[in-house]
């Protein structure tokens, strides 16, 4: 519903039919023009000139904006009794043109993935179970693919001699000591390090050769859990493997 609509310029059967339209707004969106016509004792063009008047180009759109403001207080209600927080977090990552946001990224990783045939996924804690995730994603598309959530495992000989190797590197924070560490062991080893970090300007991404970050806000409880949502993760990890398709 249009907010701040000045009744002066309503006349005085206008004015009866906004005060029906706004009183019973369930009746409404189940009336047809003629069935509201009807009932409020008026006619159907009497009807369409106070929804213009009201700021409508026409009885269908008022309906829509109607059936808008319904759902948005029924929301309203139902965030009294739940934390819709993840809800908003998460529309504000998916409401960004996310692909030319990744677009660059994108295009090395397609250059780089079109020259491997294995990849290796590394992430601790909650990071290292998208890291099993994403191997089973990369896994789906062809691709021979590990996961590791142990700093200290020994990589598999497989892996260690394979050339032109990825390792997709997992990191809220990009700081956590283990997976920096680890980032640059591998480096050092010949792999080309893709990480998902949080942010750009972490150390594990200014390590890497390609960063997808996603900027949402971060969030710790009980002063060591992290717990800043990883639906945006899920989706770069998903947007890749669907990406190895395309080699």
């Amino acid at each position: 519903m249009k907010e701040m609509i000045d009744l002066k310029e309503f006349t005085p059967t206008e004015i009866i039919i906004y005060n029906y339209l706004i009183a019973h707004p369930n009746e409404t969106l189940k009336s047809s023009i003629r069935q509201l016509a009807v009932v409020i004792h008026v006619s159907s063009a009497s009807i369409i000139r106070c929804v213009k008047k009201m700021g409508y180009d026409s009885f269908y759109e008022f309906k829509f904006g109607l059936k808008q403001q319904k759902l948005i207080l029924q929301t309203k209600k139902l965030s009294t009794n739940y934390d819709t927080e993840i809800i908003d977090l998460a529309g504000e990552f998916f409401n960004r043109p996310l692909l030319q946001q990744y677009s660059d990224e994108l295009a090395a990783f397609k250059r780089l993935i079109a020259n491997t045939n294995s990849v290796l996924f590394f992430g601790i804690g909650t990071s290292g179970v998208l890291a099993q995730y994403g191997a089973r994603q990369f896994a789906n598309f062809g691709v021979n693919s590990v996961y590791n959530s142990d700093p200290f495992y020994p990589l598999p000989q497989e892996v260690r001699h394979d050339t032109d190797q990825i390792a997709i590197m997992l990191s809220v924070s990009g700081e956590t000591a283990e997976i920096v560490n680890r980032a640059i062991s591998l480096k050092g080893e010949g792999f080309h390090i893709i990480s998902i970090t949080d942010n750009n300007y972490s150390t594990l991404a200014k390590v890497s050769e390609i960063n997808f970050s996603y900027n949402v806000k971060p969030e710790v409880i009980k002063k060591t859990l992290n717990i800043t949502t990883q639906a945006p993760v899920t989706f770069i990890l998903e947007l890749l493997a669907r990406n190895i398709g395309q080699r």
